[in-house]
């Protein structure tokens, strides 16, 4: 018997930019959301009422991975979209986000692309004056 390595893509990158850095976390939502679904999600709306979501993290890095990895959860677990994702507070280490919760179904709502995680790897998160750029990868 004998082992080999296969070489494998597994990842995928989606990059951010933003005035600040609020409108970075919530631009990087709505590219999450559009790679899972191959479908903008900025103009869609529903009427349900405004839930909150807050997390807490070591650092700012993990902040971003922790946030974008609760929209997964809420994919996956609850079969919510979070429409009109807004950030009310924010610091390096904690967020208050508020979305409109979507119910969906995966009959109506296929995936286009299934995300198991955010990931660490080669993320960044630069400030400048007026500019944020996010660069962060996916592990599909």
């Amino acid at each position: 018997m004998a082992y080999k390595f296969l070489e494998h893509t597994a990842d995928i990158g989606i990059e951010v930019e933003a005035q600040n850095l609020k409108d970075a976390f919530i631009e990087a939502i709505y590219g999450l959301l559009e790679l899972i679904f191959n479908k903008s999600f900025k103009e869609m709306d529903t009427k349900k009422q405004n839930e909150i979501i807050e997390i807490s993290s070591s650092d700012l890095h993990s902040l971003l991975v922790d946030t974008l990895n609760e929209i997964l959860f809420l994919i996956d677990s609850r079969k919510i979209i979070p429409l009109k994702p807004e950030i009310f507070e924010m610091s390096n280490i904690s967020l208050k986000l508020r979305y409109k919760k979507f119910e969906f179904d995966f009959a109506n709502f296929p995936m286009h692309i299934y995300v198991k995680a955010v990931t660490y790897h080669q993320l960044e998160i630069a400030q400048k004056e007026n500019l944020v750029l996010i660069r962060f990868f996916l592990d599909i």
